[in-house]
C-alpha cells in the first residue's frame, strides 16, 4: 500500500477500481469464484483465454478482465451454466467491497456478470424457464389445480435465508418486512440492508432479490425514477436467477419487469406462474401476478389470484388494497371504494388506500375528495413538491370548476413529463376525463412513441374506460401482446 491508501498489488484494484490485468492463477480464480486448479482446468478444457509471461516458468500467466468476461459470454447457454454450477460448489466467492452507493452484478464475480450482463438483449435463459412450463403442461391449469392442493397438503417449510448467520438473518427479515410499509423512508432502509446482504453474500440469491423487489416498489412508492428502477431491478433480479435458478422470488421479479417494464405480457405471465410453480405458498406472487391478470382484464381470474394471496397473508394491507381496487375497476365499484373507505379510517397512514381513493373519486366526480386524498397521498409519499402544486390545482377547482381543474392537471403533468419526472399517459388520463378525446389520442401516441411503462396501465385504467373500446385507442394501450 503507499501512503494514498491505494494498492498496488497485481490483479487487485486501484483507486480507479479497475482491473486492466489478473497476474497469476489465484487472481483469476479470485476474479472468476473459483478456486486456482478449477481455472487452469478450464484454460486447458474450455479454452479460456490466459496469457504466459515470456522467459519465466509455465505457470506465470496473467489473464485480462475483459477477455474473460467476453469468453464467459460466447460460451452456450448449458456451457455457462456448467461454469456457474461449478464455480459456486468449487469454492467460495470472494467478498465484495462495500461503500458503493448500489449494490450491481458488476460487483459480483465474474461468472456471475457473465450471465446478468446482458440487459439489452432477451433472457438467455429463458428457453430454460419456458421449456419447464411446457414439461410441466398448461401453467395455468397447474395454477388453479395443481397449486391449492399442494398448500392445502402443506409444504415442506423452506429453509430462511441466511440461516447460517443470525445477524444476516434478522437483517433480511427486517428488510422484508419494511419492504411491506411501502413508505419511502422504509424503501430506503430496505434497499439499504439488501444492499449490504449482496456486499456480505454475493453469491446468494436472496439478497439480490430482495434488492429488485425494493427499486420496484421504490419507483411507484419511493423517489426512484421508473427508468432507474426497472434498470437496477432487472440487473439484480437476473443476478439472483444465475445464482438459483430455482428461485421463486427471482421469477416473479423477472415477471415484474417483464410485464411492466418491458411491456412483455406473454413472457412477464410466464415467469410470474413459474415463480408460483416453483413455491405456490408466496402471498407476494399471487398479489402479482393478479394485479398482471387485472391489467389484461381478465377480472375474474385477477380476482381468484388476489384470493388466494389474501387467504395466504389475510393481514397483509397492499393484498387487501390491491383486491379493492381491481374490484371498483372490474365493476363492482360499491364493494371496491365501500372497503377502502372503511379501512382508510381504520388505518390512515397507508399510503395506497389514498392512492387508489384518489382515482376513484376521480373517476366518480368527486373532486373535492379527490383533492383531499390527491393531497395526503403526496405527503404520505413524502413528494412535498406535489403537494405544493396541488394548492393553485384546488384554487383552480374553486374559481372554475372540474374543467378548470382538470386544465391545471394536465398542465402540472406536461410539466413533469417535460421535466423527465412524469409520464405521458398522466396527461392522457386528465384529458380522458376531460372528455378530449383528441388530447388522449395526442399524448398516448407520444406515450407509445417513447415506449412509456405507463401503457400497461392504460387498459385496465377507469380513467380510460370510456375510451376502451375506441379503435384508435386500443392499438396504443397494449390490449394485447
Amino acid at each position: 500500500m503507499d501512503g494514498r491508501g491505494r494498492d498496488e498489488r497485481p490483479g487487485v484494484p486501484g483507486a480507479s477500481g479497475a482491473v486492466k490485468r489478473l497476474s497469476g492463477w489465484k487472481a483469476i480464480g479470485q476474479f472468476l469464484g473459483c478456486t486456482e486448479r478449477t481455472a487452469r482446468r478450464w484454460e486447458a478444457d474450455r479454452k479460456m483465454p490466459v496469457h504466459r509471461v515470456p522467459g519465466r516458468s509455465r505457470n506465470s500467466v496473467w489473464a485480462s478482465p475483459d477477455e474473460l468476461t467476453r469468453w464467459l459470454n460466447a460460451l452456450p447457454v448449458d456451457e455457462q451454466a456448467d461454469i456457474r454450477s461449478e464455480a459456486r460448489t468449487d469454492a467460495p466467492l470472494p467478498a465484495v467491497t462495500s461503500g458503493s452507493d448500489l449494490a450491481t452484478p458488476e460487483m459480483a464475480p465474474a461468472v456471475i456478470v457473465a450471465a446478468a450482463s446482458s440487459s439489452h438483449r432477451r433472457l438467455r435463459w429463458w428457453a430454460l424457464g419456458v421449456s419447464a412450463v411446457l414439461v410441466l403442461g398448461a401453467a395455468s391449469r397447474w395454477l388453479w389445480t395443481e397449486g391449492p392442493r399442494r398448500s392445502a397438503a402443506g409444504a415442506s417449510p423452506a429453509a430462511v435465508p441466511y440461516d447460517d448467520d443470525p445477524s444476516a438473518r434478522e437483517e433480511y427479515r427486517n428488510a422484508r418486512f419494511e419492504l411491506v410499509t411501502r413508505t419511502a423512508t422504509s424503501l430506503e432502509a430496505a434497499t439499504t440492508a439488501f444492499r449490504h446482504l449482496t456486499e456480505r453474500y454475493p453469491d446468494r440469491a436472496a439478497g439480490w432479490s430482495g434488492l429488485a423487489d425494493a427499486y420496484l416498489l421504490s419507483r411507484e412508492f419511493g423517489s426512484v425514477a421508473e427508468a432507474q428502477a426497472y434498470a437496477v431491478a432487472a440487473q439484480a433480479a437476473r443476478t439472483a436467477i444465475v445464482l438459483d435458478p430455482k428461485s421463486a422470488e427471482a421469477w416473479l421479479d423477472i415477471g415484474f419487469v417483464s410485464f411492466w417494464g418491458d411491456g412483455d405480457i406473454k413472457t412477464g405471465l410466464k415467469a410470474f406462474e413459474t415463480g408460483l410453480q416453483l413455491n405456490p405458498d408466496l402471498a407476494r406472487g399471487w398479489l402479482w401476478y393478479g394485479n398482471a391478470l387485472a391489467a389484461t382484464r381478465r377480472f375474474d381470474d385477477a380476482l381468484r389470484a388476489l384470493a388466494r394471496a389474501r387467504a395466504l397473508d389475510p393481514e397483509s394491507r397492499a393484498v387487501v388494497a390491491d383486491e379493492s381496487w381491481t374490484l371498483f375497476v372490474a365493476g363492482r365499484r360499491d364493494l371496491g371504494l365501500g372497503t377502502m373507505e372503511r379501512l382508510v379510517r381504520i388505518d390512515p397512514k397507508f399510503v395506497s388506500w389514498h392512492a387508489y381513493l384518489q382515482r376513484c373519486y376521480l373517476v366518480l366526480g368527486r373532486d373535492e375528495d379527490f383533492l383531499r386524498e390527491a393531497l395526503t397521498t403526496a405527503e404520505l409519499r413524502g413528494k412535498a413538491d406535489a403537494a405544493t402544486r396541488l394548492a393553485p390545482v384546488a384554487e383552480h377547482y374553486r374559481t372554475g370548476g372540474r374543467a378548470a381543474m382538470l386544465d391545471q392537471l394536465t398542465g402540472d403533468a406536461i410539466e413533469a413529463w417535460q421535466t423527465g419526472r412524469g409520464s405521458a399517459v398522466d396527461v392522457a388520463a386528465y384529458r380522458a376525463q376531460a372528455q378530449d378525446r383528441a388530447g388522449v389520442l395526442q399524448w398516448l401516441r407520444v406515450a407509445s412513441a417513447q415506449h412509456d411503462h405507463a401503457l400497461m396501465n392504460v387498459a385496465a385504467a377507469p380513467e380510460f374506460e370510456s375510451y376502451w373500446d375506441d379503435p384508435e385507442v386500443r392499438p396504443l394501450a397494449l390490449f394485447e401482446n
